[in-house]
């Protein structure tokens, strides 16, 4: 059997969220139903050195874009 629900963490707003949603049967069931959960801030991420590999791949990104400047 199939996973019900399907999820990935993405980069938002300075914030690293984990972004769920309906897939196989539960999407065509209950349509597209979604939720986001912040897991912690960019910033807190790189001060205890977690998700590298995520942000690794938004080094690039400027820290007004990320809402990340005081």
């Amino acid at each position: 059997m199939s996973s019900q629900r399907e999820s990935w963490l993405k980069i938002k707003k300075g914030n690293i969220i984990l972004h769920s949603e309906n897939d196989s049967y539960a999407f065509m069931r209950n349509g597209a139903e979604t939720e986001e959960q912040i897991v912690m801030s960019v910033k807190e991420a790189r001060e205890k050195g977690l998700h590298e590999n995520l942000i690794k791949k938004f080094e690039e990104i400027k820290p007004e874009e990320l809402n990340e400047v005081e």
